[in-house]
């Protein structure tokens, strides 16, 4: 059907510079009549005077109409000079309304169209201002509803993309609750209190069957002190640093006794070392001009102490100790002067001592295979580390020696360190999961605690299982399949709280959206939809009926959804038509097997708001 030549030129078809959609609507608003000719401008129709007040609150709000604004769009571009293309005709409707927002439809059954939408999936209101005729379609269309659904448009797209992505395993988690990943111990936990119920071949990882053993012969407080000790060892142990450093290999030879002397030696030339490094951090710089004497400690010593005392130095006919240091301090220099006060000859002195500490830390590292420090901070790092294997030497001394006499007949040894450390952890790994019967309540005692008084899904039941047959490696299986498994879960019942609250409001839509579909057909008033236009992402698409009869004012339905579908099965009556407004903007039309009846009577209704001349 082609636009009406002959039709009046209207400010809204021809005012190309209207491209704001705020000036859009009040176009269209400014179209409408008044609702009794005689109460003048003031009166306008409701609907309308409704409608483009809420779509202003919409723009105000950063929120346009998607729907709106691609007819404002569409009839802008209309005014501008182009090419003209061939007509584009679509015969499928629903092909049609996936890529195109603004459609015309030609000898489609009105039902039938949108019986289809709702079936691909969109969810459609079908307006009239005739309802008589707009009960006979809706009527026509099986599972059409009485309102929109009551969830909001996130919750709508929740629960459609929880139906849409639906599987029968998740469906078979309907009603079935999962533990937390808190509630369930690690596969560690499990494999070690396996090993300490002593079956399924599981051992702890720590703790030999001869020591488990040994351990549970012990009272209650020779058990704590062993503990103890093994828990000093291992965090003795963990302080060593990697065990790449110099201190494990040390720590294991003087477990033997081996270095001893060597290790003391430098441990009290390291500690000095850093003594006085502190002590001159802050004193002048120290620069020597020669090689001292191997006494110059000990003469400038002296030297300190005698001006300390009050002495005074000559310049000629020196005297005493005074004649004596005048040779080094002629090669000294504090801060780039010879010293001459007992602070400067201070610095001097511990500039000496600390060069003769060094000496003897560097022959230490030496003989022990540490590399030396090069800088203060390696040297207080060498002193923590040397002061760190003396504590690791001490502990595993003391468990050696406790471990020795846990029992008179007590076959445990630990001749090493690689011994000190399995035995440390396995005490502490009794202490922590306690003796084989103590190991095999706990696991029986988790097993109930997840069991539960409901029917378990698979996953959940596998775990369970694992625990009554002491299977760490099942557990672990079973642990890792549960992740899925509990968003399944927690997805379905989304999925069931959201078809509950639907059902309560629309059984049939609820129904049908549970078995497959996920569009609806709504059938309401053109009014009463203007009055109340649906919230953004409510609708898919709006088929008005009557769209050769409606003024253009009524375009402001295209704010109710982002399509906008006219179906044009009878003549356009003279004037500015909302169909013929479509046609002016382009929109595609969907061409089905019957025409328009030119002939057909057109009964105008009072509130019709029907185009005139």
């Amino acid at each position: 059907m082609q636009a009406n030549a002959e039709q009046p030129e209207t400010e809204l078809a021809h005012d190309a510079e209207v491209t704001d959609l705020g000036e859009f609507v009040e176009r269209l608003a400014d179209q409408a009549e008044p609702a009794e000719p005689a109460a003048g401008p003031a009166a306008l129709d409701p609907a309308t005077a409704a409608a483009a007040e809420q779509v202003r609150a919409r723009i105000d709000a950063g929120s346009a109409p998607a729907g709106l604004r691609v007819l404002a769009e569409a009839l802008a571009d209309s005014e501008i000079p182009q090419p003209r293309d061939e007509e584009q005709v679509f015969t499928d409707v629903v092909g049609a309304a996936r890529t195109e927002p603004l459609l015309i439809l030609e000898g489609h059954d009105p039902a039938e169209a949108a019986a289809a939408l709702a079936a691909a999936g969109l969810r459609v209101a079908v307006t009239a201002v005739d309802t008589a005729r707009l009960g006979a379609v809706v009527d026509a269309v099986p599972g059409a509803v009485a309102g929109l659904p009551t969830l909001t448009a996130a919750e709508q797209r929740e629960l459609r993309l929880l139906l849409a992505t639906a599987t029968p395993e998740r469906l078979a988690r309907s009603g079935r609750e999962i533990p937390p990943p808190p509630v369930w111990p690690s596969a560690e936990e499990v494999r070690s209190l396996c090993g300490h119920a002593g079956v399924g071949g599981h051992r702890g990882a720590g703790a030999p069957d001869v020591l488990r053993d040994v351990l549970n012969t012990l009272d209650e407080a020779g058990l704590a002190a062993v503990v103890a000790v093994a828990r000093e060892t291992r965090t003795a142990l963990d302080e060593l640093g990697h065990r790449d450093s110099w201190a494990w290999p040390l720590v294991g030879d003087l477990v033997h006794g081996l270095h001893r002397p060597a290790f003391e030696a430098l441990r009290g030339a390291a500690a000095h070392s850093l003594s006085v490094a502190d002590a001159s951090r802050d004193l002048p710089r120290v620069t020597l001009g020669g090689p001292l004497p191997p006494d110059a400690v000990a003469l400038l010593t002296e030297y300190r102490e005698f001006l300390v005392a009050g002495g005074r130095v000559r310049r000629h006919f020196a005297t005493g100790i005074a004649r004596e240091v005048q040779p080094l301090l002629a090669l000294i220099r504090v801060g780039g002067e010879v010293p001459a006060d007992p602070e400067r000859v201070r610095a001097v002195v511990l500039h000496l001592e600390l060069a003769q500490a060094l000496v003897g830390v560097d022959e230490g590292c030496r003989a022990l295979d540490i590399p030396p420090p090069r800088a203060v901070g390696d040297l207080r790092a060498l002193v923590d580390g040397l002061e760190g294997v003396e504590f690791a030497v001490r502990a595993v001394g003391r468990l050696r020696h406790d471990v020795l006499f846990l029992h008179p007949s007590s076959p445990v040894q630990v001749p090493d360190l690689e011994s000190a450390e399995r035995v440390a952890a396995g005490i502490l790994d009794v202490a922590e999961h306690g003796s084989a019967p103590e190991a095999a309540h706990r696991l029986d005692g988790i097993a109930a605690a997840l069991s539960g008084t409901g029917e378990l899904v698979v996953e959940h039941r596998a775990a369970v299982e694992a625990l009554r047959n002491r299977d760490p490696e099942a557990y672990a299986a079973a642990i890792v399949a549960l992740v899925p498994a509990r968003r399944e879960a927690v997805d379905q019942a989304r999925c069931d709280a959201l078809l509950a609250r639907l059902r309560e409001t629309d059984a049939g839509l609820a129904r049908a959206w549970a078995e497959g579909a996920r569009g609806f057909v709504w059938g309401v008033p053109l009014d009463t939809l203007l009055m109340r236009l649906p919230a953004a992402d409510q609708l898919d698409a709006v088929l008005v009926l009557d769209a050769a009869e409606l003024t253009v004012e009524r375009l402001l339905v295209a704010a109710a959804a982002p399509r906008l579908l006219a179906v044009a099965d009878r003549a356009p009556t003279a004037g500015p038509t909302l169909l013929g407004a479509l046609e002016r903007a382009h929109a595609p039309k969907v061409r089905g097997t019957s025409t328009p009846d030119p002939e057909a009577r057109v009964v105008h209704l009072p509130t019709a708001r029907r185009a005139t001349a």
